[in-house]
């Protein structure tokens, strides 16, 4: 497995492959902004073609976990773009494929994000997750810790609103 920065422009398989990835995560409850997936598969679509832009004017950074030119795994870092925000970022859509999940990918993305976080210079790093999702011990485990939780949050895809906890790390510059 090798982890690469999505460049832009994102070419039409890696569209295809990481629109598939939402679709898959979708459909098995994940809260990634979505709530069907398979009436959204458009939708979703239309998302990365827009990162395409974002990504080229460095708006935001994804990172792809590939097996064989496969996407098995993705994560986003959007740094803030406020002028009394420009020290933090925000991690987000960290999605690993079923199939290759409990093997690091996931734990290994993370490091990707924070390592780029570092090297832009940020100091703070915010995300938030379901508060029922084993993401939130999986995120403690890795140095994230919880600011709080915000009842009814998201949809899910059962439309029940559910809380998210909002979680944050900062890092350390050598």
């Amino acid at each position: 497995m090798i982890i690469t920065r999505l460049t832009s422009p994102i070419n039409d398989d890696d569209l295809q492959q990481l629109t598939a990835l939402m679709q898959e995560a979708v459909s098995l409850d994940a809260s990634i902004g979505y709530t069907n997936a398979t009436e959204q598969a458009d939708a979703m679509y239309r998302f990365w073609q827009c990162q395409s832009d974002a990504i080229a004017h460095d708006e935001v950074y994804f990172y792809c976990a590939r097996i064989d030119q496969h996407i098995v795994g993705v994560i986003g870092i959007e740094p803030c773009a406020k002028y009394n925000g420009t020290h933090r970022g925000e991690i987000f859509k960290l999605i690993v494929s079923q199939a290759w999940r409990r093997q690091g990918i996931a734990k290994r993305l993370m490091q990707a994000a924070v390592d780029s976080a570092t090297q832009l210079g940020l100091r703070l790093l915010v995300l938030d997750t379901r508060t029922e999702d084993f993401t939130v011990a999986l995120y403690q485990s890795l140095g994230w810790r919880v600011a709080g939780e915000i009842p009814c949050y998201a949809q899910s895809t059962l439309g029940e609103y559910q809380a998210t906890t909002v979680m944050f790390r900062y890092l350390t510059h050598g």
